[in-house]
């Protein structure tokens, strides 16, 4: 039986959450950004998502490293789920850049 790890699980479900979460948050927030005339607080919570989204790809790259080694089939079905947890994670965060992206340029009361 396969048994997956939780960096696995935190690449895959995880950090795409995040990064979700983080969005709703960014538009909650659009309306007290405006008001304080500063975008301190969308930027914390888009570095806080980026941040996480990289360290579940580490996460991911390490375990799908150490379950590549590995001769068996459940070896082989760990390094393949640990792969695509890595891919997933990795996504998020470039898509989590690309949201954040915007937050340099334009002003939240626009």
């Amino acid at each position: 039986m396969m048994r997956t790890s939780f960096a696995s699980w935190l690449g895959l479900i995880v950090a795409p959450f995040v990064v979700l979460g983080a969005q709703s948050l960014n538009y909650a927030l659009v309306q007290v950004a405006c008001a304080q005339r500063s975008t301190l607080a969308l930027d914390v919570v888009s570095a806080v998502a980026f941040l996480f989204s990289v360290a579940a790809t580490v996460l991911a790259y390490t375990r799908w490293r150490l379950m590549s080694r590995a001769r068996d089939a459940d070896g082989a079905s760990a390094a393949f789920f640990a792969q695509m947890a890595m891919l997933a994670a990795a996504l998020s965060a470039l898509i989590q850049l690309m949201m954040w992206f915007p937050q340099w340029l334009l002003s939240p009361c626009r």
